[in-house]
Order: structure tokens, then C-alpha cells, then sequence
């Protein structure tokens, strides 16, 4: 099925079946990888006969996330699935490892719009406790079709090259990572360090499997609270990596970042 066909049919059942019945939840399934037009530089886009460029291999990762979404009180857990890698010329030795700036492990959202994220950032895993709303999105009129449905642009203003189309045909506040407090459903995401889309959306009945999965995600963080060594507040998270990506873009372009 279309996929602006299957969203708006998924959104809509949900909606009914989620007030007559039990709450329901919505799946939205994403892939990423770890490149963005902002790393493109030509170090990293130069290959040879013999082994593919920096760019070619980076794009063969591909890591599939889940976002699971309460519609009843709009909770989610954002979580990686799996990841694939296809190895092109030069690349083929498993010892061969791509220096990736961050991958996100989990992100929960709480139905009081905080935000519980786990990643790794430069091989360092964090733990950062946040809220809907720190990130400051910029809202524009640029539009774009995006697999059938009609998108806006929305660029954060607090954190460098960050740009998500979203679509209020599906008027879920929610997307990949903390990307939320958007006037619907993130379909596409592009940082420094990655490029996120949908591709396929799904509804479920299986309430117990996300309330399961949602209080394993909220335990193991609040654990990780406790002990204070790997825990941050999700603004000085933001700082941070905001930092690493602009003296990386400066490394690799011979400049700084300009928008």
C-alpha cells in the first residue's frame, strides 16, 4: 500500500479502535545511516581502483530502528533493531571498523513529555535525561513530497545542522530520537552525523509487548541514574555533540560551519 495511504488508514483505525477499546499502538520502522550532505568533503568522498571511498563504505551500514507510540497517551520508545553492513572494495576486513560520531540505542518518551535517551557518542555510552522541548525547531513553509505525503521543513535553532520534514498528515508529535515537539509524525531527519527515514508504518494491538519494553528501557536508565558515571542532562548532551560535529565539520572542510 502507498505509504501516505497506509498512515493516514494506520492513524485513523487507531484512533477509533484506540477509543472503543484498549490503547492501541503505532509502529513506525526507520533506517539510518551514518552520513549526511554535511560530511561530504572531499577526503572523505575520494576512492581508488582498489578501495571504495569513506562515503560508500559509511553507507553501507544501515541501522533499522523501531518507534513504537502509545496512542492513548502518546509514550514511545524509540529502539535499535538491528544493523547491516555491506562491505565494498578495500573495506572487506572485518577488522575494519568505521569511527562513527554517535548511534542511538534508545529513546523513551514519557507521558509527561520527558525524554530518556541511551547512545554512544565516540565509542562512549551516555546515558541523558531531557524533555520535549530542547530542542527549539524552527518552523518554515518549505514543502516537499516525501514517499506521497506532504512534508515541512523545521530546522533546530540550538543545535547545529539538524533538519527534520515532518508531515501533519499524521499528526502524532513524535519521530527518531528526541526529535518531537513537531506538529506531526518526523519522516525524515538529517544531522551532521546521520540521515534517518521512514519506511514503513504498522498498527498493533500489543499493549503488554510496549508496556514490556517501555518499563525495561525506563528501569535500565533510572538504574544507570543511580550510579551518576554515565548520566547527563540532555542540554549539556546537546552542547556537547554540537561541539564535536562543529570541530569535526571544521576538520574536514577547512572552515567553520556557516548556515
Amino acid at each position: 500500500m502507498h505509504l501516505k495511504k497506509l498512515l493516514l488508514t494506520v492513524f485513523l483505525c487507531g484512533l477509533s479502535l484506540g477509543m472503543s477499546q484498549s490503547p492501541k499502538i503505532l509502529k513506525v520502522s526507520y533506517t539510518e545511516y551514518p552520513f549526511s550532505q554535511h560530511r561530504r568533503s572531499s577526503e572523505l568522498i575520494q576512492s581508488t581502483p582498489t578501495k571504495a571511498s569513506f562515503e560508500t563504505f559509511v553507507r553501507g551500514i544501515t541501522d533499522y530502528f523501531s518507534l513504537y507510540i502509545n496512542l492513548k497517551d502518546r509514550s514511545s520508545v524509540f529502539v535499535l533493531d538491528s544493523t547491516r553492513q555491506i562491505r565494498p572494495i578495500g573495506w572487506e576486513s572485518p577488522r575494519t571498523r568505521a569511527a562513527l560520531l554517535d548511534t542511538i540505542i534508545s529513546t523513551v518518551k514519557t507521558p509527561e513529555n520527558k525524554t530518556y535517551k541511551h547512545e554512544w557518542i565516540m565509542e562512549q555510552t551516555i546515558f541523558s535525561e531531557g524533555k520535549v522541548g530542547d530542542i527549539e525547531w524552527e518552523l518554515t513553509n518549505e514543502t516537499k513530497n516525501i514517499n506521497g505525503l506532504e512534508c515541512f521543513k523545521a530546522e533546530a535553532k540550538n543545535f547545529p545542522m539538524l533538519t527534520v520534514w515532518y508531515t501533519k498528515e499524521l499528526p502524532v508529535s513524535n519521530g527518531p530520537s528526541i526529535y518531537q515537539g513537531l506538529p506531526g509524525l518526523v519522516v525524515f531527519a538529517e544531522s551532521y552525523s546521520r540521515t534517518t527515514q521512514v519506511y514503513k508504518t504498522e498498527y498493533t494491538d500489543d499493549v503488554e509487548g510496549f508496556e514490556k519494553l517501555y518499563n525495561e528501557k525506563v528501569n535500565r536508565f533510572m538504574e544507570e541514574k543511580k550510579q551518576k558515571t554515565r548520566y547527563d542532562r540532555e542540554p549539556l548532551v546537546m552542547l556537547k555533540k554540537g561541539d564535536l560535529f562543529l570541530s569535526s565539520y571544521k576538520h574536514f572542510h577547512g572552515k567553520p560551519y556557516r548556515k
